[in-house]
């Protein structure tokens, strides 16, 4: 028996056992060595202990985004804690103090702890209070309140703003600064803020760890154990597995669906044993087991080809049905589908589709998925299409990897990825920026640009509708517009390189986001778009206000002051024609 697999089945919320999943739990259990990922965050603090550079931090952020075990890394860093030993509410040692979460203390000595955690720099301590925002907020409200009372005075409404201000800025931008409020001077990190989607990989190659699965190997069920068989799949195709898992979990944080640690490992956990364990195994005769428990069909949430409805407890799983990754058509569905083609796999996996394929024959015919559906036709073949394209999706040994998660999460998705990740050469920023340059001119304008003719910016309507004459509030040259990388220097990022995609004009900078780009894309595709995201609505306004601040507009004189410009579409493109008042009464026409 492999007792790291009820670990694994402990980690996610789907069964009766999810205390895996809390960090209290973890700490003491015989695994949580082996599996945890070490943090740029806590090193860096276990290195201000041992340099004798005593600061104070404030680290907060969402449930599961591994607080609690960036607090365990440094204790362990320092041997503080033993393996197996607890945590306490907050503890106090030479050179290091900590308050495991500001929540568990009393409401009336929350201001006296906050203190003193953000005062131990000056008694030769380092020290770590974990909180979360509302406490934060509350308790700094009162220590300014009680600090005012002792000075005869009111805290007055315009300083409760600038306080809270002053905090809720830093837990948006997170810059790895030091602040100073109330006279405490002090590092306020929001976990959630920190990009943590490298992680993914690194939890998976943890858990895939042969001195964790050593037991298994002299298991008498191995051989028809779909455990055993996925970690075997799972470590031979480690690279692409993890590559998918990774741009995954990429195209979900570019999209404000963040997935915490937490939330990684135990949807990574569940995919592995689909909340198995060797006694169910064992005593237990399941129907095709390789197939039906697969890692392909258990990480979107499928035994075999039929969906299993409590697994949508899973966050990854809820997001993968929304997604319907494995209904989008691929270009190799003609082989898969067609030709039943299956050599871009290996033997193993090629062996259970084989064997899948025997079991639903039939002669091939043209079925529109979404028609099918809709009159419940065909399902058994339209899923067992879904199962193939999940074993796809996650084990085709594929020349270029990137066209796959193009096809998948946006034509551009591999080019942005790249460009948030590594420095690139001025070429590929280029095709970006036409990219960009096109979309918002097509935005414009409705029509794509000729030549190198400026941007205009023109008052139109926001519906989407065509326009044939838009008023010109004015023009900014191609020129004007480039596209930059900007290294995002926080010392506290896990990874080391992660850049800001900016769109720079007249020295004003915006962010351009997957969403804005994957827009982008579809102007210029001619697709019909709707901006029914809050987020991406509010960084399209946010672009146009900023071309607005910055546009060339025309200058003004005796002549031209009553004068203004139409763009008018037209069947053999656009003209752009000035229109002015010579006097009063009098229209002309340049």
């Amino acid at each position: 028996m492999n007792t790291f697999v009820d670990y694994l089945n402990s980690t996610n919320n789907m069964g009766g056992d999810s205390t895996g999943s809390l960090a209290e739990k973890q700490v003491t259990s015989e695994y949580f060595d082996q599996v945890k990922v070490d943090r740029t965050l806590g090193n860096y603090i276990t290195e201000s202990v041992m340099n004798g550079d005593y600061k104070a931090f404030v680290l907060t952020g969402h449930a599961g985004d591994g607080k609690t075990s960036i607090l365990v890394q440094i204790l362990k860093a320092l041997n503080l804690l033993s393996t197996g030993e607890g945590l306490k509410i907050w503890n106090s040692y030479d050179h290091f103090y900590y308050v495991k979460d500001l929540s568990e203390i009393a409401e009336d000595e929350q201001a006296e702890v906050l203190s003193k955690a953000l005062t131990m720099p000056k008694c030769g301590r380092t020290s770590l209070l974990i909180t979360n925002t509302g406490p934060l907020l509350k308790t700094f409200h009162a220590i300014a309140t009680a600090r005012r009372a002792e000075a005869n005075r009111e805290f007055s409404d315009t300083e409760r703003m600038t306080l809270q201000n002053l905090l809720l800025t830093q837990l948006d931008e997170n810059k790895a600064d030091m602040i100073t409020i109330e006279g405490y001077s002090f590092y306020l990190i929001n976990i959630a803020r920190l990009d943590n989607v490298s992680f993914a990989k690194k939890i998976l190659k943890k858990i895939l760890n042969p001195v964790l699965w050593h037991e298994c190997e002299n298991c008498s069920a191995k051989d028809e154990c779909p455990i055993h068989f996925n970690r075997e799949n799972l470590s031979n195709q480690f690279e692409r597995v993890s590559d998918f898992v990774e741009n995954l979990y990429r195209y979900l944080y570019e999209n404000d669906k963040r997935m915490t640690i937490r939330q990684m490992v135990g949807h990574i956990s569940y995919g592995i044993t689909g909340n198995l364990n060797c006694q169910i195994i064992k005593n237990t005769m399941l129907k095709k087991p390789k197939f039906n428990y697969n890692f392909a069909n258990l990480f979107f949430g499928y035994i075999g080809i039929t969906a299993n409805q409590d697994s949508e407890q899973i966050e990854g799983i809820q997001h993968l049905r929304r997604l319907k990754l494995d209904s989008i058509s691929l270009t190799d569905d003609y082989k898969l589908f067609v030709n039943q083609d299956y050599t871009m796999f290996n033997p193993a996996i090629e062996e259970l589709l084989q064997d899948l394929n025997k079991t639903y024959r039939m002669h091939y015919q043209v079925i529109n998925e979404s028609n099918a559906i809709m009159h419940n036709k065909n399902s058994s073949l339209l899923e067992m299409r879904r199962a193939v394209r999940r074993y796809y999706l996650l084990y085709s040994n594929l020349e270029n990897n990137a066209l796959l998660y193009n096809q998948l999460f946006g034509e551009f998705f591999s080019d942005y990825t790249r460009l948030i990740t590594k420095r690139m050469s001025k070429f590929q920023i280029r095709n970006m920026e036409r990219v960009v340059f096109d979309a918002i001119y097509v935005k414009n304008t409705g029509m794509m640009p000729e030549g190198d003719h400026p941007l205009p910016l023109t008052l139109r309507r926001e519906d989407g509708a065509f326009q044939n004459v838009m008023l010109i509030l004015g023009e900014i040259s191609r020129t004007s517009l480039t596209l930059k990388q900007v290294l995002i220097d926080n010392a506290f990022e896990d990874v080391s390189d992660k850049y800001r995609v900016v769109l720079e004009c007249k020295n004003k900078l915006f962010d351009l986001s997957l969403p804005m780009i994957n827009y982008f894309s579809d102007l210029i595709n001619g697709a019909i778009v709707s901006n029914n995201n809050p987020a991406l609505t509010h960084g399209i306004a946010k672009l146009d206000a900023m071309l607005l601040d910055v546009l060339d507009a025309p200058k003004a004189d005796n002549r031209e002051e009553c004068e203004f410009k139409v763009l008018v579409n037209t069947v053999k493109g656009q003209k752009i024609e000035t229109f002015g008042f010579a006097n009063e009464h009098t229209l002309y026409v340049n």
